[in-house]
């Protein structure tokens, strides 16, 4: 699907996170798709401009835009089906308890597993957005399991992905980062997702 060392992502989810990692990954040259459920955010992209605000990230939306790399869909199917990789970046807002809401992560979850369905070929989804400890094995991989008809590490594969974006400077962070670490459900998954980030500096941790 892609050209060599360059992977077709969609990026589901484009808040902060999600707006700064698109476009970056395009700028690499990879080949990015995003998902969000908001239609100003989309339609703000498809006219080359940044729902957020943040050092450089103008400039760089509106060149990848421009370039063909940085398109938008509501079309979730097409989203996933046309990507090597879905990144989900929604957000995980602080609950009354103290806990963390996984609304949008379940709710994103359902439509990346019904749209994996319909797919051939292998996929990985690659969880980006900040998570409790065994949200992914306990919940979300469940999740995609019975949606998809098909088995982890066997017709598709997981992977956690953490970012350390500081806001201000995170389109510097992401290209310069203390590290890189990609919790995964198998080594094709680990080494597909690591891909993404091969021409960044700093350690790279890859974790079964």
């Amino acid at each position: 699907m892609s050209e060599p060392n360059r992977r077709a992502v969609s990026v589901f989810g484009l808040g902060y996170v999600g707006c700064v990692s698109a476009a970056c990954l395009a700028s690499l040259g990879h080949r990015v798709i995003g998902v969000d459920a908001n239609p100003q955010k989309m339609e703000m992209l498809r006219q080359g401009l940044p729902p957020i605000v943040e050092d450089r990230i103008g400039e760089l939306t509106s060149d990848v835009v421009k370039a063909g790399l940085l398109t938008v869909t509501e079309d979730v199917d097409a989203a996933v089906t046309n990507s090597d990789i879905s990144l989900v970046c929604v957000g995980t807002p602080s609950t009354g308890t103290g806990g963390l809401s996984t609304a949008f992560l379940k709710q994103v979850t359902a439509q990346i597993g019904a749209a994996l369905r319909q797919k051939h070929g292998w996929h990985v989804v690659a969880y980006r957005s900040t998570m409790l400890p065994g949200t992914s094995d306990g919940l979300l991989i469940p999740m995609l399991e019975r949606l998809s008809g098909k088995r982890v590490g066997q017709d598709f594969g997981v992977c956690v992905n953490p970012e350390y974006l500081r806001e201000g400077t995170s389109v510097q962070d992401f290209f310069d980062p203390p590290k890189t670490v990609v919790g995964a459900s198998d080594p094709q998954s680990a080494s597909i997702v690591m891909s993404l980030f091969e021409s960044l500096p700093g350690t790279r941790y890859e974790v079964p």
